[in-house]
């Protein structure tokens, strides 16, 4: 499976990753940049939720299983709310970060984090 495949895979269960709260997902590590290695490598995924919705964290581990489910690949999923106040305290040298939007495709070049 490659970056498009995972993309297109998540937009065919976009009404369900909604329904469970999710407003935007973002790929980042080796599958954004392209070089993940089949078996080896596991999807990471970067969600905003819908705020308006409390999302418990057996909800958020239940969802991570399910990506997994649906991608056929060992998904890691991390709240980009969480990764923000973190990041101020750590530096990320060379991170990739391919943002979607689940009905189109945005932007068209992965974006690095800072």
């Amino acid at each position: 499976m490659n970056r498009e495949q995972v993309i297109a895979t998540l937009r065919k269960h976009e009404l369900e990753l909604k329904a469970a709260g999710v407003a935007h997902l973002a790929l980042h590590g080796s599958y954004a940049r392209g070089s993940a290695v089949g078996g080896l490598s596991d999807v990471d995924v970067i969600a905003d939720f819908d705020r308006a919705r409390k999302l418990s964290l057996v909800g958020r581990v239940h969802l991570e299983n399910r990506l997994t489910d649906i991608l056929g690949v060992r998904a890691d999923l991390a709240d980009r709310a969480m990764l923000q106040r973190c990041r101020k305290s750590t530096t990320r040298v060379g991170s990739c970060l391919l943002e979607f939007r689940l009905s189109a495709f945005w932007p068209t070049s992965p974006t690095r984090l800072r």
